[in-house]
């Protein structure tokens, strides 16, 4: 059996996200720039932590995924994407071993 993609169904590379903070990551839908900014203006108000990014996205840092929720209520016309950090970076996770005698 073979496969054809067409480079139409061949999803676009996800940006890489920062590992050792939770942040949210709000792009424009189309035609909903002038809401990333006034979003962005927003947000800065109100001290959060952010980081504009090359591709038109914007990121917030360090915040719960309610306040994440919450966000993405206020602004429905942004694509939302909320990461966490992982709790276990190595691939061995080493500390579930027991160490009873």
């Amino acid at each position: 059996m073979y496969d054809c993609f067409y480079p139409d169904d061949i999803p676009a590379p996800r940006t890489r996200l920062p590992d050792l903070r939770r942040c949210l990551q709000l792009r424009p839908a189309a035609g909903a720039d002038a809401v990333l900014r006034e979003a962005e203006r927003q947000l800065r108000a109100l001290g959060f932590a952010l980081e504009p990014r090359g591709d038109g996205s914007l990121l917030v840092f360090d915040l719960s995924v309610l306040t994440a929720l919450a966000l993405q209520q206020r602004w429905p016309t942004l694509i939302a994407r909320f990461e966490t950090p992982a709790l276990c970076r190595n691939l061995r996770c080493d500390h579930t071993t027991s160490s009873t005698n």
